[in-house]
């Protein structure tokens, strides 16, 4: 009989647990509109809030001020964040809030994902207090915290961001990189991107090497013409060709004679890089040259695109291409075709 009692008795408390946890998660879930008024109100108006009646104003909506509402509350900001919607004020709430604190008690749960939240959380917000907490986990046996540990210090740190570089031990895949070019957005954003140039000569990484002189040109880094000449000597034919066009991206036309003595010495995706290098420069100086390039070379594809750096080689260069369709025929007048007219096929 005192079993039975018992099992009732715990049959009944589980069954309370877990309706007043189903009427608060409606009760959180139903008061999102809500929430987002409140925030709207104070991050996008005159209003004028102190912290003492943002926290009223949100434990009125939400019932209680815990870490599910607090969860609640932080995806609201989250949101307004990655659409772009600015405001002087987010911290303002943050703080109102205790938000901080909040990610903190994430960043120590036994929980990966609540961690990985926290991680992408702190992110968005740009709250750039966690360095330790993050540095902590960036050595974490598990791979996917460790990766989001080091991708968050390069974006939150102030102090040597870009300390996990010499580690990337792996080619970078199309989302490291996209994941990394947000972070540099960040760091841009604090003026703290001196320290990029330096890695593309410490670096051991080719892939690593290859983004970041792709992130050179992106974010138009100066101060660092040698290190992207030195690398024009490189054994890797990708580092070589991505130096060159960032020797484009960011105008180093003195470049421009080097290229053109280098260009029959590459493979084809350096000769590729020069020319759309020298089509960027448009100095003037080089319509002979890639008349020359044009008739030597064997490359549909390569062709293609000589024939389009002609044409948009300033007004000589228009004058010269239609000079080159009056004299050819038969396949390159073709390419030619193509180049004025996208619509005719040349394949």
């Amino acid at each position: 009989m005192a079993f039975i009692v018992a099992t009732l008795a715990l049959m009944i408390t589980i069954y309370t647990i877990r309706r007043r946890h189903n009427r608060l998660q409606k009760t959180l879930k139903n008061s999102v509109p809500e929430i987002v008024k409140l925030f709207e109100d104070i991050l996008f108006t005159e209003k004028n809030f102190n912290e003492q009646e943002i926290f009223t104003k949100f434990e009125d909506i939400v019932e209680e001020v815990n870490r599910e509402s607090l969860d609640i509350g932080v995806g609201v900001l989250v949101d307004f964040k990655n659409d772009n919607r600015d405001s002087e004020k987010y911290p303002l709430i943050i703080s109102a809030l205790g938000i901080v604190e909040h990610l903190e008690s994430k960043f120590d749960s036994r929980s990966n994902s609540e961690k990985i939240d926290a991680f992408q959380e702190a992110f968005v917000l740009d709250l750039n207090k966690f360095d330790s907490k993050v540095l902590r986990y960036a050595y974490s046996k598990n791979k996917l915290i460790r990766s989001e540990a080091r991708n968050s210090y390069l974006a939150l740190s102030t102090n040597d961001p870009y300390r996990f570089f010499d580690e990337f031990d792996r080619d970078l895949s199309k989302w490291d990189q996209i994941e990394l070019m947000q972070y540099l957005e960040l760091q841009k954003e604090r003026g703290n991107l001196e320290g990029l140039g330096k890695w593309i000569n410490y670096s051991k990484n080719d892939s690593l090497v290859v983004f970041l002189i792709k992130m050179v040109g992106f974010f138009k880094q100066k101060g660092i013409n040698e290190i992207l000449i030195e690398k024009l000597e490189d054994d890797n034919e990708l580092v070589r060709a991505e130096a060159i066009k960032t020797l484009g991206e960011l105008n180093i036309s003195e470049t421009e004679q080097e290229l053109i003595d280098r260009y029959y010495t590459e493979p084809e995706i350096c000769q590729v890089a020069i020319v759309r290098t020298i089509r960027k420069f448009n100095t003037g100086k080089s319509l002979k040259f890639l008349q020359e390039i044009f008739s030597d070379s064997n490359n549909t594809d390569t062709k293609k695109i000589i024939a389009e750096a002609i044409l948009n080689y300033s007004y000589e260069g228009k004058i010269a291409f239609q000079n080159l369709k009056n004299t050819l025929k038969g396949f390159d007048l073709i390419i030619l075709q193509h180049v004025e007219t996208p619509l005719i096929k040349y394949k």
